[in-house]
């Protein structure tokens, strides 16, 4: 049964395939047909195409070649008419050249130039020898001297130079102005500005470069007048005691009616400076670095001018306002030039615009520290004060001038430092020499408040108080503290000083600003070495050993406390630490050497032994010339001691009433041992002559030392 199911089962599928067999079959004969109409749809089509494209294709190249001829002529027209303008170049812009520029309408000219360029290049490169191109040439090089000429006259035309009341007022007041308030910038306003730089670029990209001349040139001779009015002002009997003008022009206000000093003025300045110097210098290296900048808070010096008032300080001073004005114009010619040239030609024309100046106040320098060093050469030491003040601030004022000045104008300016330096420097060697020939016999002779002068031939003073030189060359040391820092950076280029330092800092570390006042102390100290030997040399023109021995003892005593009383004690001990217990130590050596002056005196009445014992009141008639001759020798010695160092003065108090303390406790109780002994002998028939003085007068006489009055 299941057989046949079976058999039913394939033979219903067998007529199942046979039918889908015969579908396909006719679905395969259709698709068969339609291929065949297809290809011969496509062969028709291609066979059109073909016929189309054999025909419109040598249109299609016929119309390319017309469009190419079309383009072609163009551009040949278009050349024609470039060549032809070149040729009419120079007829079409010739009246616009002869004319020349106009100011505020320079476009037009530049316009014209840049034509005749063209045609000049078009010429140079096309045909060189035609007449064109010199025609050309002749014309463009007389427009391009035209508009040289014009941005000369431009220039010219707001080229005014600055009056002295304006540039010192500027100086004083707007140490700080901005580019809003530069004076340069409001002579040349913002339209000429924007043409002359338009007229600088225009000659820069066309190589021609004689504006870098004409406006080096120009601005030079503005800051030549400039400063040249402001000296001019400076020889006027109004400088130094000018108002302060309102400053409403540029752009800041202040009172009028003020009234400074010009000392004061540029005190103010140069302290600014130096507090700005200060500032920065701690925002960069920070306390652990040792600054060397300080605030001096009696930053007088030669800008006091109530305490130097003499003509060589009043040169520096007029010098450093000089030196501040050029550093002034020549931050606001950098601005200008800023605004008008091109940044490859700003280092060329600034040192072109600013030689003339510098070279004027480096000769300047060389004027002043000249006729310095001639006052120096006449022992005038104020005038090395001013020196040192002066260097002071053009080192202040150094990084203000690095800032505006490339490595030319640096290095030309540098001759005014090393001029101030090397005559600071020979001041100080003069003044050690000066004290050292004193030695010899010459001296100082005479001293203001304002200058130490010296003279040759000059003696020790009669009374033996403190010499000249000495009060004098401590007065130099102790005014030499203000300019510890200057003296401190001259002195460590010299290895006499660097030696002794380099010894010092073996021991110990030190910081840049002590590493100055060493230095200031290794000069102080053998400045005090040649004084004290130049006292030990003078005291010797004294015939009494006593006078001697007090000539010493008030010079080496005024040194002592002078030196304490100033501060100078603590810098000299930088270099020697034991300095103050010497002076302490050649004080008492030299009060010992005095009272051994009184050893003829005492060998008169002292010791008691080598006298002859009265007995009950007597003695024999040769003991008796003996009694006479001490008390006779001991009269005579004390009267001659009185009158002559009566006559001595010793000015101050401790010293003098210690010393006749000294002189008391040194004589009276030997004298008193003596009278006792001997004053009740009979030895003379005249006794009141050879007595003549008790304890208590020989104690009279001494207190009446160092006192011509009683």
């Amino acid at each position: 049964m299941s057989g046949l199911e079976n058999t039913l089962q394939i033979e219903l599928k067998l007529e199942k395939e046979k039918t889908n067999q015969a579908l396909l079959k006719d679905h395969v004969e259709k698709y068969s047909e339609l291929t065949q109409s297809m290809s011969k749809i496509l062969n028709s089509f291609e066979q059109r195409l073909g016929k189309l494209e054999h025909t419109i294709l040598p249109v299609y190249n016929i119309t390319k070649n017309l469009q190419k001829q079309q383009q072609n002529l163009d551009s040949t027209l278009q050349c024609m008419e470039q060549v032809l303008s070149h040729y009419d170049a120079s007829q079409d812009v010739c009246n616009l050249i002869h004319q020349g520029p106009s100011e505020g309408n320079i476009g037009s000219f530049l316009d014209g130039l840049n034509k005749l360029k063209k045609a000049k290049d078009y010429f140079l490169n096309n045909n060189p020898q035609s007449v064109e191109l010199e025609n050309v040439t002749s014309l463009f090089n007389n427009g391009c001297e035209t508009l040289n000429n014009h941005f000369k006259s431009l220039l010219k035309k707001h080229n005014t130079p600055l009056k002295p009341v304006d540039l010192l007022d500027m100086i004083y007041i707007e140490e700080d102005s901005s580019n809003e308030d530069c004076p340069s910038i409001k002579q040349v306003p913002p339209s000429a500005r924007e043409e002359l730089n338009v007229i600088a670029q225009w000659l820069d990209n066309n190589l021609r470069r004689e504006y870098v001349q004409i406006f080096g040139d120009e601005r030079s001779e503005v800051i030549m007048r400039s400063l040249q009015n402001l000296k001019d002002h400076q020889k006027s009997g109004s400088w130094g005691n000018e108002p302060l003008k309102s400053r409403h022009a540029y752009g800041r206000t202040t009172d009028a009616g003020v009234k400074k000093t010009t000392s004061a003025r540029l005190q103010q300045i140069f302290e600014r400076k130096a507090n700005k110097m200060l500032m920065k210098a701690s925002q960069t290296l920070g306390q652990s670095a040792g600054l060397a900048m300080r605030k001096n808070s009696s930053f007088g010096d030669i800008l006091a001018a109530e305490e130097y008032g003499n003509d060589n300080d009043q040169e520096l001073e007029k010098y450093l306002v000089l030196l501040l004005g050029l550093q002034k114009l020549l931050v606001w010619e950098r601005q200008l030039l800023n605004d008008i040239i091109p940044p490859s030609r700003h280092n060329e024309v600034f040192s072109r615009l600013s030689q003339q100046s510098i070279e004027m106040v480096v000769r300047d320098a060389e004027q002043i520290t000249s006729k310095v060093m001639r006052s120096i050469s006449r022992k005038e030491w104020s005038a090395a004060l001013g020196i040192f003040s002066a260097l002071k601030h053009v080192q202040i004022l150094q990084p203000d001038i690095d800032r505006i000045c490339d490595a030319t104008q640096k290095q030309q300016l540098s001759g005014v430092l090393n001029r101030l330096q090397q005559t600071a420097s020979k001041g100080l060697e003069l003044f050690i020499e000066s004290v050292r020939n004193d030695a010899g016999g010459g001296g100082m002779v005479s001293m203001t408040s304002s200058t130490i002068s010296y003279g040759g031939g000059s003696n020790v003073p009669r009374d033996a108080t403190v010499y000249e030189l000495t009060s004098n060359t401590i007065w130099f040391l102790e005014q030499l503290q203000e300019h510890c820092d200057t003296i401190g950076g001259l002195l460590q280029t010299e290895a006499l000083y660097t030696n002794d330092l380099d010894r010092i800092a073996t021991h110990k570390a030190v910081s840049i600003e002590q590493k100055n006042k060493a230095l200031l102390g290794i000069y102080v100290r053998k400045v005090l070495a040649e004084l004290n030997y130049t006292i030990a040399t003078k005291s010797e023109q004294y015939s009494d050993a006593a006078t001697k021995q007090l000539f010493k003892l008030n010079n080496t005593h005024y040194i002592l406390k002078s030196l304490q009383r100033s501060a100078l004690i603590d810098i000299v001990a930088l270099t020697e630490h034991d300095c103050e217990r010497r002076y302490q130590k050649m004080i008492q050596d030299l009060k010992k050497a005095y009272l051994s002056s009184w050893a003829k005196l005492v060998s008169f009445i002292h010791p008691l032994d080598d006298m002859p014992r009265p007995i009950n009141g007597k003695v024999k008639d040769k003991e008796r010339a003996t009694i006479k001759d001490r008390f006779s020798n001991f009269n005579k010695e004390l009267e001659d001691a009185v009158k002559i160092q009566r006559a001595v003065s010793v000015p101050d108090v401790l010293l003098r009433e210690g010393i006749k303390r000294d002189n008391t406790e040194h004589i009276v109780p030997k004298y008193n041992a003596f009278f006792e002994v001997y004053s009740d002998v009979q030895f003379s028939k005249n006794i009141d002559k050879y007595v003549k003085y008790r304890p208590s007068d020989v104690t009279t006489m001494l207190n009446r030392f160092f006192d011509d009055t009683v």
